[in-house]
């Protein structure tokens, strides 16, 4: 039994060694932080149950990393240390506890902010000139990285006031905006480089670069957090040191805050948790500290962490687990997708096993395969996706079939600029499916009832083989489905039929047209009116439109004129669908020019009624907040969209409100 619990202390140290390596050496990590930190506390209970294997060279006793001899070493004038983690709000409780009874019965204040997921650098100003940068190494020691440092244009060569110390040491974290990271890598893809797999290894890698121009151009940012040595002059709190950095010039986070119990930090913790995704940089928790620099001394320090701080860190944004298969799917405009099925693994609060891969390209520049085992993201509630391959398990990549998955039908790549593999046999099964999905769905045809489940049965019965036949389906063919009685089965018939009366947009939309999305599709309705304008349109009628290029018009030619097309069209008309759009009311013009988005559940409008409502008024609606969003009208449980609003202080309207504005 010892022996075993040796072994596993001895496979562990070396593990996380290994691991250490290559997120801070290589900038290159095989697992996640969450697995890492998983490492780190199997080996830390062991050593605490089992004092006998205890040693002072074991990764959990020093602070992660070390100094690159790539570089010049710099001596730290006091220890970088590292934080202790915690996962849970039951966890943080713990830690506060034990601040408490150390400091008995102080009166004491915390501090808590966002913890930065970036790099720490140490800056030193001699008589307020910077000096030196350097890394966090291993804590003592770090790497001289002067020059790249001073390409970061948050960090000021020279302290913004009056009289400035002879020597002052301050810590940071160096880090890129998403918005960057996102450029830097679609850089690195145009010249098939290695992207990198979040952004503090974007940082970290652009921090040792040996030639600092290339630092400068990636756009890094820095924000102080710590406090190092300063010569004559004392602080009494982080707070006031933090302000103090302020005046001279350095940036500081908007979301930090002092608090005195444990019910504001944990308020705070959980309102933070649910804007995350809303920062415009990554963040991967909290930092907790006691705000007293004289408490902060009276607790000291473990062996590689202060007992006076402490970070709570969020759910894993990444993960790495098994490849297990590549499934090959056929979309409604016979674009052939690959997308991942995974080991199941647990991820930001779900268990996943599946990601996309968007296309066969990503497939071939991630040089991924089944067996391979990968490192996947999910942010927010976006679906989750591969990072890129940590270990190679299989020979090359996936490529695309020759043939279609669900007619067997050749496919191709209709030009080399198109990225897309396709199945271009109209009566493809699979694509035939998707078509029927989208023509019923809300924004297309919207005939409520209509999912997935009831497609599948009646193609299952070849009750469906044109979409016109939707026009033909009748009383028996309903109630024979499976959790059909009688009023859902006649409400799914007025759907159908209430449905003939959609105006020419919405038709347009339903029936696919490659490029064309519902924004165009009702450009093309009020412009030509009817369907038979359209059928008889040239491409130059169609580049009259100020909204549609020569691809779009190209588009809209080849697919009005195609046979197939035609003849769905025509069959459409004989069961009575609309082919017209009818003249748009304007009620008035006291939205001219403002700008809306729609969050949450409306009571009394659907999305669509509440559109078509400000559309009509002159005004505009749109899925996204920014700056140009004049209001944002909130229904029951709104989403992170009113939290973006709240930042931007952009004027926010229930029903009410906006019945007022629209004079009901």
């Amino acid at each position: 039994m010892q022996e075993d619990i040796k072994s596993r202390i001895d496979y562990l140290r070396k593990e996380i060694v290994h691991h250490n390596n290559l997120y801070y050496d290589k900038n290159n990590p095989e697992i996640s932080d969450s697995e890492y930190d998983n490492l780190i506390k199997e080996l830390e209970y062991l050593e605490r149950e089992n004092p006998l294997f205890a040693s002072l060279n074991s990764p959990t006793q020093k602070v992660s990393g070390f100094a690159s001899s790539s570089f010049k070493q710099v001596k730290h004038s006091l220890p970088m240390f590292s934080l202790d983690n915690t996962y849970s709000q039951e966890e943080t409780v713990k830690w506060y506890e034990r601040v408490e009874k150390n400091l008995k019965d102080k009166d004491i204040e915390f501090t808590i902010e966002p913890k930065i997921d970036g790099v720490s650098a140490s800056l030193t100003y001699v008589n307020g000139i910077l000096t030196i940068g350097a890394t966090r190494g291993d804590g003592e020691i770090g790497e001289d990285i002067t020059e790249n440092i001073k390409t970061i244009q948050t960090i000021p060569h020279k302290l913004q006031i009056d009289n400035p110390p002879n020597f002052f040491e301050l810590r940071g974290e160096v880090y890129i905006d998403k918005s960057d990271f996102e450029k830097l890598n679609e850089g690195i893809l145009k010249f098939s480089g290695q992207k990198f797999a979040n952004p503090r290894n974007a940082a970290s890698g652009s921090l040792r670069q040996k030639n600092p121009q290339i630092t400068a151009e990636r756009k890094l940012r820095l924000f102080v957090h710590s406090f190092g040595k300063i010569d004559g002059k004392q602080f009494e709190k982080q707070s006031d040191f933090l302000q103090y950095c302020k005046n001279c010039g350095f940036q500081l986070q908007d979301d930090f805050k002092i608090c005195h119990s444990f019910k504001e930090i944990a308020d705070f913790m959980d309102a933070t948790t649910g804007k995350r995704d809303l920062f415009s940089y990554e963040i991967d928790g909290l930092v907790i500290k006691v705000n007293s620099l004289q408490s902060q001394k009276e607790l000291g320090y473990t062996n590689k962490s202060p007992r006076w701080a402490i970070a709570f860190k969020f759910p894993a944004k990444q993960a790495t687990t098994k490849l297990n298969k590549i499934r090959v799917q056929v979309g409604r405009t016979g674009i052939i997708t690959p997308s991942a099925i995974l080991e199941s693994v647990a991820l930001a609060g779900v268990t996943i096993s599946h990601a996309t891969l968007h296309n066969f390209e990503e497939v071939a520049r991630l040089n991924v395969n089944e067996g391979d085992t990968v490192l996947i993201e999910r942010a927010g509630d976006v679906i989750p996706k591969i990072v890129k391959v940590v270990k190679k398990e299989s020979n090359g990549f996936f490529v695309p079939p020759h043939n279609c998955p669900s007619c067997g039908s050749e496919i191709i790549k209709e030009n080399k600029e198109e990225v897309a593999y396709r199945c271009i046999n109209p009566e493809c099964p699979a694509q035939f499916r998707r078509h029927l999905i989208h023509f019923v769905s809300r924004n297309a045809m919207d005939i409520e009832g209509f999912g997935e489940v009831v497609i599948d049965q009646l193609l299952e019965r070849q009750k469906l083989r044109v979409l016109a036949d939707i026009y033909h389906l009748n009383y028996d063919d309903f109630i024979e489905l499976d959790l059909f009685k009688e009023k859902k089965a006649n409400n799914l018939i007025k759907a159908i039929i209430e449905s003939k009366k959609r105006p020419l947009s919405k038709l347009l939309f339903a029936l696919g047209i490659r490029h064309i999305g519902e924004k165009v599709s009702e450009i093309l309705a009020k412009r030509f009116k009817n369907m038979n304008a359209l059928l008889n349109a040239s491409t130059e009628d169609f580049t009259r439109v100020f909204e549609i290029g020569d691809v779009l018009a190209l588009s809209l030619k080849d697919f009005f004129e195609n046979e197939t097309v035609r003849h769905v069209i025509e069959t459409l008309i004989v069961v009575g669908v609309n082919m017209i759009e009818p003249e748009t009311e304007q009620f008035g013009t006291q939205f001219d020019g403002k700008v809306f988005v729609l969050t949450g559940e409306l009571e009394k409008y659907t999305r669509e009624q509440a559109t078509e409502i400000i559309k009509s008024l002159g005004g505009k609606v749109t899925s996204y907040v920014s700056k140009k969003t004049d209001y944002i009208l909130t229904g029951a449980a709104a989403g992170s969209k009113l939290e973006k609003a709240k930042e931007l202080n952009i004027k926010i309207i229930d029903e009410i409100e906006f019945n007022k504005l629209i004079g009901k």
